[in-house]
């Protein structure tokens, strides 16, 4: 169980990072702030990293890349709505459904 805990936050942290990306690309302007961001999004990518890599030991390939690829997809989609505002298609949410009903087929 513990395996699966570290897989959620890595995923989580994941989602992270890719917050601080976004962020450093919107403050282009201010070079040193954008170096900044970037600098911390590339940190708790590192933790993300490692958590993973640690969730490997108890839980398959196989079963933690789909998880943590479709849960990061999910959240990342979730905080550009929510966030920053960004659109989204019909065809997206359809995706994100597919991808759900995709993940629990390959944790089963």
């Amino acid at each position: 169980m513990k395996y699966y805990l570290f897989l959620i936050i890595a995923l989580l942290l994941n989602t992270g990072s890719y917050i601080f990306y976004k962020y450093s690309s919107l403050s282009s302007e201010r070079k040193t702030l954008s170096f900044f961001l970037l600098t911390i999004g590339l940190l708790i990518g590192a933790l993300n990293a490692y958590l993973y890599t640690k969730s490997l030991k108890g839980i398959n390939l196989n079963t933690a890349y789909p998880i943590f690829s479709a849960g990061s997809l999910i959240c990342v989609t979730l905080i550009s709505i929510l966030i920053f505002r960004e659109s989204i298609s019909i065809y997206k949410i359809m995706g994100v459904f597919i991808l759900i009903i995709g993940v629990i087929i390959v944790s089963i």
